[in-house]
């Protein structure tokens, strides 16, 4: 009878002395945001203050793999060199908590990327680990609103925000939010750039109200005042479309005016005189009267007239281009 009740207390304290030392999660899950700072720990048994030095502590995260290697810290020393890169200097152990029994993990600027399950493991004579969780959010941003006519009775009412995880966005009439259009787009951070529209009738009075949902929790919103917001249709820009036309116009003609005086002065300093036009057969002369006079008969093969009558027509030609662009 003794010795079946010794087995039977054997059995059950059997588990307690093989697992003298043990490590237990603070917390089961952790919840960090965007470019913040988050501590994550895990408690282990007490050991004596002259063997602290001697623990041995291992971060990582296991998920999504592959698994990579987050801190360790081997007997004392810091082993940088297996430290996956995309927690290279941004991973420390608070070593002063070694002396409390804790091991705890600094993350700073926390990423997106960052998200998944983590493994703490401690070593001293025996070794144990326990395993938490890290979701890393990005609260959306105050809302951007826009107003875009489309006619002369819609207009467009456009929100847009940035965040993580994608959200939902919900107009204040459901028949908006049925009939809404909804753009994402992903940031080189890992966020949601997220836009939704709708086309409303702008002459009517009424308010319409865009809101950011986050996982069922309402996030930022903004209200559009119909039809208070909508930009007005100005008529400056007929009016300054009508100014630019005459300007060229006047531009024109003052350029044609200079032109005629210039040519009408020198109509009168040079009188009668014809034009000699020099040309590069000896035996040819041209007058202003454009024909061709031989000496000695002779045939020229070739000649090269200079003439103000080219000079006058490409000066026309070049205003009227410009006044055609405009």
């Amino acid at each position: 009878m003794k010795r079946t009740i010794f087995i039977f207390l054997l059995a059950i304290t059997w588990p307690s002395t093989q697992a003298l030392f043990t490590v237990t999660s603070e917390q089961d899950s952790y919840d960090g945001e965007l470019h913040k700072k988050i501590t994550m720990g895990c408690r282990f048994s007490p050991v004596e203050k002259s063997q602290i030095s001697q623990l041995s502590v291992i971060w990582q995260r296991v998920e999504p793999l592959p698994v990579m290697e987050v801190y360790r810290l081997e007997k004392g020393v810091e082993i940088r060199n297996v430290t996956d890169g995309q927690f290279q200097n941004r991973a420390q152990l608070l070593k002063d908590e070694l002396k409390k029994f804790r091991a705890v993990l600094e993350l700073f600027p926390l990423q997106i990327s960052d998200s998944g399950t983590y493994q703490c493991i401690v070593k001293h004579k025996e070794a144990d680990y326990k395993k938490t969780t890290l979701t890393v959010r990005a609260p959306y941003r105050p809302v951007r609103k826009n107003i875009r006519r489309l006619n002369n009775e819609e207009v467009e009412l456009s929100c847009e925000s940035q965040g993580f995880p994608l959200a939902h966005v919900d107009w204040s009439e459901e028949e908006l939010t049925r009939w809404m259009n909804n753009t994402s787009e992903k940031t080189s951070e890992g966020t949601y750039k997220l836009t939704s529209r709708v086309t409303v009738t702008g002459n009517v009075i009424k308010n319409y109200t865009c809101s950011f949902m986050e996982e069922k929790k309402t996030g930022p919103s903004a209200t559009f005042n119909i039809p208070g917001e909508i930009p007005v249709r100005s008529n400056w820009s007929h009016g300054y479309a009508a100014v630019g036309v005459i300007s060229v116009m006047c531009l024109g003609l003052a350029v044609t005016s200079l032109f005629l005086h210039w040519r009408r002065k020198g109509q009168k300093n040079k009188g009668s005189m014809s034009t000699v036009c020099i040309t590069s057969e000896p035996n040819l002369t041209v007058t202003s009267a454009d024909f061709l006079i031989p000496k000695k008969d002779a045939k020229p093969d070739s000649f090269s007239v200079s003439s103000e009558g080219e000079q006058i027509y490409s000066l026309t030609n070049v205003i009227y281009n410009v006044l055609q662009r405009k």
